[in-house]
């Protein structure tokens, strides 16, 4: 355990190191994130003035976007051009082999990313959209705190998700895809393009039934009061059960990735 977390440590540091390096990458990440921000705030404001978003407020919409951009600044990971890159070059053997865990190499790797994006993106982001456009606070102190327990349990579906999806990297011949075909599937069915207030009756149903929604929407529905306060409980149970289900599928598909490994014998 104490190798584990001083490999954690040692892997984050030397990942942050490499990034503050180049100093272009702080200013592009800063620079994307606010023209991002501002794109999205031109398109709302001007689909409010002409009266076509009546389901919800410009304010509302605002802070679901950025709150969900900064979400997802922190959730974004490549587990499937990492684990492809490492199955085509063979590198994953030595890997598996090594004393510490493929899986903490991983999240170690990510955690890093996440980290600085944060600071590089989320932070300037978050500060621009508080002083300019303005966003909703959150209902109470115990909705803040739902809030970030919602997150946090919705950062575990979506890696989760994204670990599933990447071990289609030991079947497929190209990876390249995966992360585009995630993506898809967050933008489709989580609420990552578009919250799912807006969408049709049969579509929200849908998404009631798939996981993807447990990640992104869940919790920004609770940060806005869109689940009332009989049903928050509930969200936070079928986010309890969709980690235990999914985390059940991750370690059979794991078990069958290795196994499809040593065929091929790389």
């Amino acid at each position: 355990m104490v190798y584990s977390i001083k490999l954690y440590t040692q892997i984050i540091a030397k990942e942050a190191q490499r990034f503050f390096t180049y100093r272009v990458n702080i200013l592009s990440g800063c620079l994307t994130a606010l023209f991002m921000l501002g794109a999205r705030y031109a398109l709302w404001a001007a689909l409010f003035a002409a009266g076509n978003a009546g389901q919800s407020s410009l304010a509302e919409t605002m802070t679901y976007f950025v709150i969900c951009d900064i979400i997802m600044i922190w959730l974004a990971s490549s587990y499937g051009n990492t684990i492809g890159e490492d199955i085509r070059s063979g590198d994953i053997a030595q890997k598996l082999i090594k004393p510490c865990s493929y899986h903490l190499m991983l999240v170690s790797s990510f955690h890093a990313t996440s980290m600085t994006s944060t600071l590089t993106r989320a932070l300037p982001m978050f500060i621009i959209a508080v002083i300019f456009i303005g966003l909703l606070p959150p209902a109470s102190v115990v909705t803040l705190f739902v809030f970030l327990l919602s997150v946090i349990l919705g950062a575990v579906i979506y890696s989760l998700i994204d670990l599933i999806i990447s071990y289609t990297a030991f079947w497929l011949t190209d990876y390249w895809c995966l992360s585009w075909f995630k993506r898809a599937l967050f933008v489709l069915f989580g609420g990552l393009a578009l919250p799912l207030w807006f969408y049709p009756g049969w579509l929200y149903e849908v998404c009631k039934y798939l996981p993807f929604q447990y990640t992104i929407y869940t919790p920004l529905a609770v940060y806005l009061g869109r689940i009332p306060s009989g049903q928050v409980v509930f969200s936070i149970a079928l986010q309890l059960l969709w980690i235990c289900i999914l985390f059940l599928l991750e370690r059979i598909i794991w078990m069958y990735a290795k196994h499809k490994m040593t065929v091929q014998g790389g």
